[in-house]
């Protein structure tokens, strides 16, 4: 069959299409981690936007206010970010550093091998875990006095510059975060009209990876405040601690699946444990794994999910389990911020294949 002009023009401009669309991602492959990131965290928000807009669209405010609805709308779920991460990680690192200024290494390595003495005494009825224990006790002893403390410094710095970095990365991430919100419903309408599908399956495809990504984001940013406020709580009613830091600290420790804020307790746990403090142990003990790692993680969390679902309206068909597996796999690929892009990616290729599925014809397996 021959082409005429017109299917050959149409050709030409897809190829011409498809080469400028990878001409532009490469263009722009520095910031693409920065840009995905942005669109999902706008999907995940899509639900706050959309109800902020009305607000500033339906109430008895003036008309330049009414105007400028969308701009006002993304400027305050930027700014919103912007204290939420921004400030609380800007001030753990100026802390840090403020803390590591003081920090006695002869002093810490005393207590250490205090604490080492103790637990080896404990095992003395125990003589294969004993002799294990003082195995490990001579080693470490070994390490620990070849520590200095310009070894520690550069590994603080080390760290240190790595969140850096990660302050850089959020920047960048709420300047695309700004731009997706004013400009998203653009975007979506000349992704509508690009694609080679009904409206009806857009549809379907947006809103099971928006409220997918909705479910994990507001129910992580819920979880890491609740636990971040109870641990600073606690701190402050133990007492001989910074409590601001330690609560800033667990919050960011509590979106690490399966660890969570057991980075930050049994830290304290072990320090209560060697002033043998064992009432405060207790304390400690009850309030994190009843009240922040089973209340506030299971009850208090979907409690609130099904609140936020009530008012928004979002839903989402995705399994708990493979919510939680797509989380791992996808802080194992994009580091902290596959939080949300590993559920929204899964979210999508389950979404699609339904999509296909519900399209074909099923025949079942051939007869041999």
């Amino acid at each position: 069959m021959q082409l005429t002009n017109g299917d050959e023009g149409l050709r030409f401009l897809s190829y011409l299409t498809l080469f400028l669309v990878a001409a532009s991602l490469y263009l722009f492959s520095s910031y693409l981690h920065y840009i995905l990131v942005a669109a999902v965290l706008a999907l995940c928000t899509s639900h706050g936007f959309s109800a902020l807009t009305r607000l500033f669209e339906q109430h008895a405010l003036p008309v330049y206010i009414k105007k400028r609805s969308h701009i006002l709308a993304s400027t305050l779920l930027t700014l919103f970010f912007l204290c939420l991460i921004f400030a609380p990680l800007v001030y753990f690192l100026s802390e840090t550093y403020t803390q590591m200024s003081g920090v006695d290494l002869e002093h810490i390595k005393k207590v250490t091998m205090d604490m080492v003495d103790k637990v080896v005494a404990y095992t003395d009825s125990i003589p294969v875990l004993h002799n294990f224990l003082e195995k490990l006790k001579t080693e470490g002893s070994s390490m620990l006095a070849g520590v200095s403390m310009e070894a520690l410094y550069k590994t603080v710095n080390g760290v240190a510059s790595g969140a850096g970095g990660l302050v850089v990365q959020i920047a960048w991430i709420l300047i695309f975060y700004f731009l997706f919100n004013l400009y998203g419903k653009q975007i979506l309408v000349f992704a509508a009209r690009v694609m080679p599908t009904s409206l009806e399956h857009e549809k379907y495809l947006y809103r099971e990876c928006t409220g997918t990504v909705a479910v994990v984001f507001y129910g992580t940013l819920f979880n890491m405040m609740a636990q971040g406020i109870t641990f600073a709580i606690l701190m402050a009613f133990i007492g001989d601690y910074n409590a601001f830091y330690l609560g800033v600290l667990a919050g960011f420790c509590s979106v690490i699946p399966l660890v969570g804020a057991a980075l930050v307790y049994l830290p304290v746990v072990a320090l209560e444990l060697f002033a043998s403090n064992y009432m405060n142990v207790v304390v400690i003990l009850i309030v994190v794994w009843g009240v922040m790692g089973f209340f506030i993680d299971n009850i208090l969390r979907m409690i609130f999910i099904g609140y936020l679902k009530r008012i928004f309206g979002f839903e989402y068909t995705m399994n708990e389990i493979l919510i939680l597996l797509s989380i791992l796999a996808g802080i194992a690929s994009f580091g902290f911020w596959g939080l949300i892009i590993g559920p929204s990616v899964i979210a999508l290729t389950l979404a699609a294949a339904n999509l296909y599925s519900s399209q074909t014809t099923h025949t079942g397996f051939p007869e041999k």
